[in-house]
């Protein structure tokens, strides 16, 4: 993840310097903007999950599955809002080369949570 942020910064600043790939100047204000919202999402998603949330794939025995909030329609809201939130950097950085970052961010993310499934099958049947 680590990795996929220094290389959104990385290309904002090769676009800002080489001027290729640059985004207009209005795209700084969408960007905060995606952040903003994204982050929000993200921490109204680890709010309601509350003693439930981990920052490590774990299922303990007192785990259930979460159908209030926003996890009535979306299954995984922390990620997608995290993925949003690196969506809004990418823009605000105003390189179209940073926005791979936010391909990379997401297949980790997909990947993620296919472990969380993967292993709430495996324990809860």
């Amino acid at each position: 993840m680590f990795f996929a942020i220094f290389l959104s910064i990385f290309f904002g600043y090769y676009s800002y310097y080489t001027g290729m790939g640059e985004l207009p100047l209005p795209s700084i204000y969408v960007g905060e903007i995606l952040m903003i919202a994204g982050e929000a999402f993200r921490l109204w998603g680890v709010f309601t999950l509350g003693k439930h949330f981990s920052p490590i794939v774990t299922i303990y025995s007192y785990h259930r599955v979460v159908g209030k909030g926003h996890y009535k329609l979306v299954r995984h809201p922390a990620y997608g809002g995290a993925i949003i939130t690196i969506l809004g950097v990418s823009i605000a950085l105003r390189s179209i080369f940073s926005l791979i970052s936010v391909l990379i961010i997401a297949q980790i993310y997909n990947y993620r949570a296919n472990l969380e499934e993967e292993r709430w099958r495996d324990e809860k049947g």
